[in-house]
């Protein structure tokens, strides 16, 4: 069993969101122990890890004797949590500093204007095909979305009638870009960075963020 006070500092440190894959999970997340209870393991917060029960069932069973995949080692499960602990961090310092800032000044951006911005990329899972609504029944689907410090106002046409839409509090942006920047580019996830393209606005289940970044540069 795990101390109370120690679980919800874990879920409090992971926002209640999988350390592996990121989906936010609500009620339907589980501690795991790194190293096992029957090999040692304590129940102590360096050794506890929050987990979805997918992830959770693929750390917690693998047959030696019939090995199929690769095995999740002590030391990789402690980095996933490591690194999505700091992300969670991160996040929530650029809420607050936004929140605590005096004078604050909202920028304007224009569909198919192409501007530079900052921010902190991060990646989360949704749920995809069929129905874009439960991990449990859809496919999951990865994104990396860029984190703005301090929230934008977007501008976009409808499609119909071409009006003006006026879009505020826009805080966070999905990255649209190629299978090879994915590929190259997996060092900026987790990271400040600035990057320059063109908003669109979201038009599809695969759209998540506030609005679309496709990027140039």
């Amino acid at each position: 069993m795990w101390p109370v006070k120690l679980k919800e500092r874990a879920l409090l440190a992971c926002a209640r969101r999988c350390c592996v894959c990121h989906r936010f999970c609500g009620r339907n997340i589980e501690l795991h122990h790194i190293v096992m209870e029957s090999k040692g393991g304590t129940s102590s917060f360096e050794n506890c890890i929050p987990l979805c029960y997918d992830c959770h069932a693929e750390a917690g069973h693998y047959n030696p004797l019939h090995p199929k995949g690769t095995k999740y080692s002590s030391s990789e499960l402690r980095n996933h949590r490591d690194n999505w602990y700091q992300a969670v961090d991160k996040l929530i310092y650029l809420e607050l500093e936004w929140k605590s800032k005096r004078n604050k000044t909202v920028k304007q951006i224009y569909e198919d204007q192409v501007i530079t911005l900052k921010g902190f990329v991060w990646r989360e899972a949704f749920p995809g095909p069929p129905n874009y609504e439960s991990f449990e029944t859809d496919e999951i689907e990865t994104y990396w979305m860029l984190v703005l410090p301090e929230p934008v106002t977007f501008y976009t046409n409808c499609i119909e009638t071409e009006q003006t839409i006026e879009v505020r509090n826009v805080k966070k942006l999905q990255l649209c870009v190629s299978s090879d920047f994915y590929k190259t580019n997996k060092n900026i996830v987790r990271t400040n960075v600035e990057l320059t393209g063109t908003l669109f606005a979201s038009l599809t289940g695969h759209h998540h963020g506030d609005a679309n970044f496709k990027i140039k540069s």
